[in-house]
């Protein structure tokens, strides 16, 4: 791989108050195998000396451009913003606290260069002082996106890509970039709108280390270690929307796959409500309206009311 390539290529470090670990991932990006790229790092207003680091880091080197958003605007939002900084017709999306392979950026456009109709490329994760690899059975190379879409991101909550991903210009573009609305995980409905239209590109080893290594002042929902129906419901709707521009409801066996849709959205609830009920955990019920969906079946609709209406006697909360 040579600069040629390499000039195709901007990578997006997208950052918020990790200043602890800012400086570390930084380095793994400045040092690939490929040259010609360029590093945006995008600061989303950090209040922890992450913004003045960077600051110091980039004065020595050209390669790295530093910009900072005008409020605090989210993950999906700093992501919209950063693209907007550039032209160059590769997108790298990468992460303030994780640890990327000096090959990362060779694998990544190596798969998009060989493949013009590619919208994306990712690939397996590794864990931070742990052997464990997040790997999917995907083969390696051109994946069909539909066949990605259908197997691994609409029938499961989680999702196989993370927020990390080799994406074509063109295509961010033509679907729009994140849609803001989704939150923190924006990313997940770009992923399956970028699938519903074009292949994928799977790197089929862990070029990048996930660290999770969290401010103790982070916000909640970034953390994952507490239950959020905030979060639950996020997922819900990005589920939804994307059947309903997947699936022909004209067709039988369309509408077939959105009720049967709607009943594991209904059931996942379900499942969780009676987690609270048996755990005794009267916030998750107390907050649990925050869930609440236009797709939600009836018999859950009742069920949390009642849970509310036994657990939460005199509150008036809507469901």
């Amino acid at each position: 791989m040579n600069t040629t390539v390499g000039e195709k290529i901007s990578v997006f470090l997208l950052t918020y108050n990790h200043v602890e670990v800012i400086e570390s991932t930084l380095r793994s990006i400045l040092d690939q195998t490929i040259t010609g790229y360029e590093v945006i790092v995008s600061d989303d207003c950090s209040t922890d000396g992450t913004w003045e680091r960077i600051l110091e880091i980039s004065s020595g080197d050209s390669r790295i451009k530093p910009v900072r958003t005008p409020h605090n605007m989210g993950m999906p939002g700093n992501a919209n913003f950063a693209v907007a900084q550039s032209a160059r017709p590769y997108i790298a999306l990468l992460h303030h606290d994780d640890l990327y392979r000096k090959d990362l950026l060779e694998k990544w456009v190596k798969v998009i260069e060989q493949n013009p109709d590619v919208a994306f490329v990712f690939n397996p994760y590794g864990i931070y002082e742990s052997s464990h690899v997040h790997s999917e059975s995907i083969p390696a190379g051109r994946v069909d996106g539909r066949w990605l879409l259908e197997n691994y991101l609409f029938p499961r909550w989680g999702c196989a890509v993370r927020g990390t991903a080799m994406i074509r210009r063109k295509d961010w573009e033509q679907v729009g970039g994140m849609r803001e609305r989704f939150g923190l995980l924006a990313d997940i409905d770009m992923w399956m709108r970028l699938a519903m239209r074009w292949p994928v590109g799977y790197v089929a080893e862990p070029v990048i280390t996930v660290r999770h290594q969290r401010p103790s002042d982070y916000p909640d929902i970034y953390k994952g270690r507490s239950w959020s129906w905030r979060r639950q419901r996020f997922l819900y709707e990005i589920h939804a929307s994307n059947r309903l521009d997947y699936l022909n409801l004209n067709a039988l066996s369309g509408r077939l796959q959105w009720w049967g849709f709607r009943l594991k959205l209904s059931f996942e609830t379900t499942k969780w409500l009676v987690y609270s009920v048996v755990r005794n955990k009267r916030e998750m019920i107390a907050s649990s309206h925050e869930s609440a969906t236009q797709y939600d079946l009836w018999p859950l609709r009742v069920l949390r009311h009642m849970l509310q209406q036994i657990f939460l006697p005199g509150q008036a909360l809507s469901s």
